[in-house]
């Protein structure tokens, strides 16, 4: 696959799976292999993960819309700097977040992400639920590892 191929195939799980929730689509773009490493930990494993978590994802954020700010690539990776907008279903505030991601994209698929994103800034927006449990989770564990 070319680079500018490469970058089709990931703007489309921007737009379609992530803008849209069009999860029929992640069987043809994400590999059975595909694992996204994330902040604190967090992994998602398979295509049906990748689904999951785009239904949890617009569960709690309804309206949420991820704008891809850039997209360059090179050899077999793509990487992505985006910005989302969206708002919490439980509290009904405005939230916004960036982040970065690399997906390694191979044969034509998606096969692994790693992804940075500002948690705490969203911990401090408001995130509740299952998002902030996860996020301040993850924070309390890494400064208790710091901890005598």
């Amino acid at each position: 696959m070319s680079v500018e191929e490469n970058k089709v195939i990931v703007n489309r799980v921007w737009n379609e799976v992530l803008n849209e929730c069009k999860l029929d689509v992640v069987d043809e773009l994400v590999d059975t292999s595909y694992v996204y490493h994330g902040p604190g930990g967090h992994e998602i494993k398979g295509p049906e993960g990748l689904k999951q978590f785009a239904r949890g994802l617009r569960t709690s954020f309804p309206d949420l819309h991820f704008t891809v700010e850039d997209l360059i690539a090179e050899g077999d990776k793509v990487v992505s700097r985006w910005t989302s907008r969206s708002t919490q279903r439980a509290t009904n505030k405005q939230m916004t977040n960036m982040g970065i991601i690399i997906t390694h994209v191979v044969g034509g698929k998606c096969v692994e992400d790693w992804e940075i994103y500002d948690r705490l800034y969203l911990a401090e927006q408001g995130a509740t639920g299952w998002f902030k449990k996860r996020m301040v989770s993850s924070i309390a564990n890494k400064i208790r590892k710091m901890l005598p």
